[in-house]
């Protein structure tokens, strides 16, 4: 399956991508108690997209390094159109999720669900910037 190698990265991302998650439900937290915008349920509709966003993500994020594993084990004109492919998968499958929450906006706040869209692409940058910073 993956190698211990990209455990350990995906590990150390989804780490971050839980961390950030903890942020942005504290922000919403902050903005319904300071704002008194429906606290209990506009709370519970930002833990409902923030937990619906972190675990998109992530799977997003999996399914990739699944698809750069299976690659690596390919040829190289192979390995392009199976890169191709799983990229295409991947982005119907964001497109379902975000269509899903914009149509259930008594269950999803729009914003917690779409921001931690972009939580590994924060979270990669981070780790990158601590190896060139003199960290790992």
């Amino acid at each position: 399956m993956l190698s211990p190698e990209m455990k350990k990265q995906l590990r150390e991302i989804f780490g971050f991508v839980l961390a950030f998650g903890f942020v942005q439900l504290m922000a919403f937290l902050a903005y319904y108690a300071y704002s008194r915008a429906g606290l209990p349920a506009g709370f519970l509709r930002a833990l409902a997209g923030t937990a619906a966003g972190c675990a998109a993500a992530s799977l997003n994020l999996l399914f990739m390094a699944l698809g750069i594993e299976r690659a690596v084990e390919k040829g190289e004109k192979r390995a392009q159109a199976s890169m191709a492919s799983g990229y295409m998968l991947r982005l119907a499958a964001m497109a379902v999720y975000v269509f899903a929450v914009i149509k259930l906006p008594s269950v999803f706040n729009l914003w917690a669900a779409v921001i931690p869209l972009v939580f590994p692409r924060a979270a990669i940058a981070i780790i990158n910037l601590k190896k060139v910073g003199g960290g790992k």
